[in-house]
């Protein structure tokens, strides 16, 4: 078998810090089977072809949209004229998207559930922009590699402006997308849109597993499928990522301990443990 070649990130994004990359292909040729260390948005801008990952095969065509993670291994075949835009997002900013666009309904299923959309043998969760959506998507791409081209003040906040733009256009329109809008991942994807909305809540399994339709133990499973955590531990991140943002935000103005508690910890003892676990730094070295 070919070997899957690798796409470092150091090799397309010149600057360490930038949030994200555009990469244009105007007259995309086939290419082997890849992967890459960071996210990959691809818009098809015009013109077909044939795109694979695993066992699937499927047709692309003006409007699609694809989602590809780092470590899937995907590729072109049969292109014809296929003009397409990769937008190259690291990982940790789609985390970060997670807390403000988190509560879109299609954002998690589209974002989050990649492993549900390329089951062996099947297509799923496909979304095709029509072409007043395409026509915006594209416009703030521009605007996205308008400001990491000139790299002038504050520019990768504004090409993450427009990036979160485009996240939810894109989440929007897979959430109206009636394909998908009753599948599991849907369903799911909600349960995981009200834990970032206000995560300091309470969240019994049963009440979880009934929003999903779903038994208790169906829930579980499919839950750290879908997410690679447990119910119980995306609540302590999606707790971690507000407390991060407070640390920051409110430097100076709220102590450790108040922020655990309005985070929905009841312990600070166990909130800046959690916080170690997750982030790798305590409260305190993480606000400094």
């Amino acid at each position: 078998m070919p070997r899957t070649c690798l796409l470092r990130s150091k090799s397309h994004f010149p600057d360490p810090q930038a949030p994200v990359s555009i990469n244009r292909q105007r007259a995309q040729p086939p290419v082997q089977a890849h992967r890459h260390e960071f996210v990959e948005i691809v818009l098809v801008l015009s013109g077909s072809g044939v795109h694979g990952t695993g066992e699937i095969r499927h047709e692309i065509r003006t409007g699609d949209v694809l989602v590809i993670h780092g470590g899937r291994s995907h590729a072109y075949e049969d292109a014809r004229f296929l003009h397409l835009v990769n937008v190259l997002v690291r990982r940790h900013v789609l985390d970060d998207a997670a807390k403000e666009l988190g509560g879109l309904s299609g954002y998690h299923p589209l974002f989050t559930f990649e492993f549900a959309r390329w089951r062996p043998g099947e297509f799923r969760g496909h979304l095709r922009l029509n072409s007043t959506d395409l026509g915006t998507a594209s416009a703030w791409v521009d605007a996205i590699e308008e400001e990491i081209r000139h790299g002038t003040e504050g520019a990768y906040f504004l090409a993450r402006s427009w990036l979160m733009l485009l996240l939810g256009l894109l989440a929007r329109n897979y959430g109206k997308n009636g394909a998908v809008s009753s599948c599991l991942d849907m369903r799911l994807g909600r349960v995981l849109s009200r834990i970032d909305q206000d995560p300091t809540g309470r969240f019994p399994l049963g009440e979880l597993a009934g929003q999903a339709a779903m038994s208790p133990r169906s829930f579980l499973r499919y839950f750290k499928t879908a997410t690679g955590f447990s119910p119980a531990d995306y609540v302590i991140r999606s707790r971690i990522r507000r407390a991060e943002e407070m640390l920051v935000r409110e430097d100076g103005k709220l102590s450790v301990t108040e922020i655990a508690f309005r985070c929905g910890f009841q312990d600070s003892n166990y909130f800046s443990r959690q916080f170690r676990r997750v982030t790798g730094k305590t409260p305190r070295s993480y606000r400094r």
